[in-house]
């Protein structure tokens, strides 16, 4: 077979490898209704969201629709033969967020006692949509899972666990964590959304994990699992409640879609847009899961951890986390003799180019460090170029296809084109040491800093390394090249999923996956194949990036996020409307409305908002009444209080001067005013969603008598508000749009 042959066919096996972890990335088509009653089926679970879900209402913690939700959630248990148990109580966060809180448990005995295998999903929703993906379907897959596994020999006991007040700050997993059967627990599986679409993948686990990744990769068929996600995850501001799990010493694996975040936190979180696909692929990840863990001894805690990435979605990849450094020091050992041997080999003078030269490996591997760095810069100048001619992309645009196909196109074409020229120059085996060593290097540094991401170089450095033995073939660089296209391709959407459109890191991704092709880039004197790849690659970048300026930014399905509010300041009787836009105000909005520039007028933050003259509509505000007053000491009072709210109240604030309150207690829970969340013009700040009808008692410490405020928080704005002209592409989020009635209090 001629060089020239060799490498087409590896380039071709390359460019199919990714094609089809791309497409094994997608999730599964669902399983019908009349599925098998030992098989998970997304319709059913659908099914089941529609039953719990009712009316489609919003239902934070401590509404009226949240206890309706629960109501259904208990009877779909008894209808199951179960007996749930209602864990009331009172939680708060350690920066202040409070609510009452109802869990509800179920608990079913194994052939051994002995720690449980727990399902773990929350029940509540964010005030401003429905929650369908983002608890629901995790809550009807795990009645789904029950009702199959309830009817399957179990070695260890069951237990699901139906958390309230996730939303609020992981409120039902702090108070869980109180429960005395948390003890019993061995390793929880938590069922996550952050969107209503993509791929389901097990992207957090806790440490001394090597056991629970062993059960997922036996028993799953379609397992996307990756250990560079948790690496990632760490470093992100983002909890769930498997979080709070592991804090007091259970072991666990978070499962989670995270595509369509347009729609995360919005009334679009509803069953029309969730995708049934990633229902099925998380509900089939998990049972098969969980079967595994239900049979094995979890007495026996190992304190191994492992590292693993999925392979076209079909196998686990995977090696305990101490293999990493010798594996490394075996590859680099490896190609440095394949090196040694190709320099003896082969006289200077009977090669060209000479294929052993330090130079020539040096270049190839500056070459290797460079291309990224290129391809990085080539991908942000293209889409600076389409934001220029037609307005900022946003992280999540609506059609984000095109501004990744376009800085993908750039990049490669970039890169390839430093990387052929530089490989033309050393000869195919100085390029593929030069690469291969580069990759081995880096994966020994991120062993050590960073170790759930090292396995994704080392494996196609190790296959390379293996295979040097026959230096002058390119079997080994091919095979190598091909294993890392399957298994870095998925990345690139994945991370634009997770973190948003980010042309930079687009680039360097696609850059690096390139630099994996370089040793079959190595063309002989008037070869032009890789030239006319390149402009080929530049001329569809170029394409993708005009169809990614003229496509719409947003959509009804992919909407910009605003909400508005209607703010009373009783003490002075001034009333506007208030408008929370991160992308700006919707232009329908702004003309019905005088809206004034921005300047800070929330009570509850220091951020410039754009406002408006509102009308009076002040809506019944809660009370504090003092009492009881105590001295404490020479300098610190003690205070208590009743706090009570109307039954509509969504949620109250409390502001606090920073430094008057020395100790506070809500509803008997401790508070360190300190770990408090900040507030302007150094304030704290608490914030307790659905306070119930019949009070609170407040406890306070001060130094001084300082002024507090209190904010009141209704769901909705007054009639004939400017929500009316918002048109369908923007969406309220999160809280939603509110109407806060806010007074001075004198302590």
């Amino acid at each position: 077979m001629t060089p020239r042959r060799a490498r087409l066919i590896f380039l071709t096996l390359g460019l199919a490898a990714a094609a089809l972890s791309l497409v094994r990335a997608s999730p599964p088509a669902p399983a019908p209704a009349d599925a098998p009653a030992d098989r998970f089926s997304a319709l059913r679970a659908r099914e089941t969201i529609a039953a719990l879900l009712g009316d489609s209402a919003a239902h934070p913690v401590g509404s009226p629709a949240n206890a309706a939700v629960r109501a259904r959630l208990i009877a779909h248990l008894r209808s199951l033969g179960l007996d749930p148990e209602e864990q009331r109580t009172f939680a708060c966060s350690d920066g202040g967020t409070c609510a009452p809180v109802v869990n509800v448990i179920v608990w079913l005995p194994g052939q051994v006692p002995g720690p449980a295998v727990g399902l773990l999903a929350h029940y509540d929703s964010v005030p401003a949509g429905p929650g369908v993906a983002d608890d629901l379907h995790g809550v009807a897959t795990t009645l789904e899972l029950l009702e199959i596994l309830q009817q399957t020999p179990r070695r260890n006991p069951l237990a699901a666990i139906f958390t309230d007040g996730e939303e609020a700050g992981l409120l039902g997993a702090r108070a869980f964590a109180e429960h005395p059967r948390f003890r019993e627990l061995g390793v929880v599986l938590n069922a996550e959304a952050r969107g209503t679409t993509g791929a389901a993948r097990m992207f957090e686990t806790s440490d001394g994990n090597a056991a629970l990744i062993a059960a997922l990769a036996h028993n799953t068929a379609r397992p996307s699992a990756l250990s560079l996600s948790y690496e990632v995850y760490r470093l992100l501001p983002n909890d769930t409640d498997l979080t709070i799990f592991k804090r007091h010493g259970a072991q666990g694996l978070n499962f989670a879609f995270i595509g369509g975040v347009q729609r995360y936190h919005t009334p679009l979180d509803d069953l029309a847009h969730l995708d049934l696909g990633s229902v099925q692929q998380q509900g089939d990840a998990m049972l098969a899961t969980a079967r595994a863990l239900l049979a094995t001894d979890l007495s026996d805690r190992p304190s191994e951890n492992a590292h693993y990435a999925d392979l076209f979605a079909a196998v686990l990849l995977r090696w305990p986390a101490r293999v990493d450094l010798p594996l490394a020091v075996l590859t680099l050992l490896a190609l440095l003799a394949a090196w040694l041997r190709a320099h003896r080999a082969t006289p200077p003078a009977a090669a060209r180019p000479e294929p052993a030269r330090p130079s020539a490996v040096a270049l190839a591997a500056s070459a290797t460090l460079l291309a990224p760095l290129l391809a990085a810069l080539a991908a942000a100048a293209l889409l600076w170029l389409v934001e220029r001619l037609s307005g900022p992309l946003g992280a999540f645009p609506a059609a984000p296809h095109w501004p990744v196909l376009a800085a993908s196109l750039a990049a490669a074409a970039t890169s390839l084109a430093l990387l052929s020229r530089v490989a033309r120059r050393v000869g195919p085996l100085a390029q593929a040491l030069g690469t291969w060593l580069v990759w081995t290097l880096l994966a020994l540094v991120l062993a050590l800093v960073l170790p759930g991401a090292s396995i994704l170089l080392l494996a196609p450095a190790a296959l390379a390394g293996l295979l040097a033995l026959r230096p002058r073939s390119l079997l080994g660089p091919g095979l190598a090249a091909v294993l890392a296209l399957a298994l870095w391709a998925p990345l690139a959407p994945s991370l634009t999923e997770a973190l948003g459109l980010s042309a930079p890191l687009l680039g360097a991704l696609v850059g690096w996956l390139s630099t994996a092709l370089a040793p079959a880039c190595a063309e002989e004197p008037g070869e032009k194949d890789m030239s006319r790849a390149t402009w080929l690659l530049l001329l569809l970048a170029l394409g993708s990036a005009a169809l990614a300026a003229a496509a719409p930014r947003v959509d009804v399905d992919h909407p910009a996020k605003l909400n508005l509010l209607h703010v009373t300041d009783l003490d002075t009787g001034a009333a506007h409307y208030v408008a929370d836009a991160p992308g700006g105000l919707a232009p329908e909005v702004a003309a019905a409305a005088a809206w004034e520039p921005p300047r800070a007028l929330l009570p509850w933050s220091a951020r410039a908002v754009p406002a408006a003259r509102a009308p009076a509509h002040a809506r019944e505000p809660a009370t504090l009444t003092r009492v009881s007053t105590e001295p404490r000491d020479a300098t610190t009072t003690r205070v208590t209080w009743t706090l009570r709210a109307p039954a509509d109240t969504l949620a109250l604030l409390l502001i606090l001067p920073g430094d008057a309150v020395t100790a506070l207690k809500i509803a008997g829970r401790p508070l360190d005013p300190a770990r408090l969340r900040p507030g302007p013009s150094d304030t704290r700040l608490v914030t307790i969603f659905g306070p119930p009808p019949e009070g609170l008692e407040l406890t306070a410490d001060l130094r001084d008598l300082t002024a507090w405020k209190l904010v009141t928080l209704h769901a909705g704005l007054p009639p004939n508000s400017p929500a009316a002209a918002r048109p369908p592409h923007f969406v309220p989020y999160q809280l939603g749009d509110l109407t806060a009635t806010a007074r001075t209090l004198a302590p």
